[in-house]
């Protein structure tokens, strides 16, 4: 099994990230600003880490990044505003990360040739059905 490391990392900036968004500002704030400084602190420990390491940043390098990066502002820009037109925090997260799995597991399936196994059809209806449940209440 590979290390648990990575995962922990990811667990613990979401939770923060979620926490961060959902308290900074007032309903009517604009998400440039804090997304300007977001974006250009992470610019620069990012261009730190790459100038320090042997790696050439190729073409497909650079395409990846803009997509991912475009893929990233819609993520940011898309949470701040839920957040901002009141939704809870249990259910905004809860409710794009059930729809985000369903989405991502159907293309797993179809695209990458990935096994829909009983235990993973289960746990995928389990989590669109608490995702539900947390929307209905």
């Amino acid at each position: 099994m590979p290390t648990a490391l990575p995962l922990v990392i990811v667990i613990v900036s979401a939770v923060l990230y979620h926490l961060v968004q959902r308290v900074s500002g007032h309903a009517a704030a604009s998400p440039w600003p804090m997304l300007t400084v977001a974006y250009g602190i992470g610019f620069a420990v990012a261009m730190t880490v790459t100038l320090l390491s042997p790696h050439v940043v190729s073409r497909s390098d650079r395409i990846t990044g803009l997509l991912l990066g475009l893929a990233a502002l819609g993520i940011e820009a898309g949470i701040f505003f839920v957040y901002r037109a009141g939704w809870p925090l249990a259910s905004a997260s809860v409710i794009s990360n059930a729809v985000v799995t369903l989405v991502l597991a159907t293309i797993g399936i179809l695209a990458f040739g990935e096994h829909l196994t009983v235990a993973r059809g289960a746990g995928i209806a389990l989590a669109v059905a608490g995702a539900t449940l947390i929307a209905r209440g």
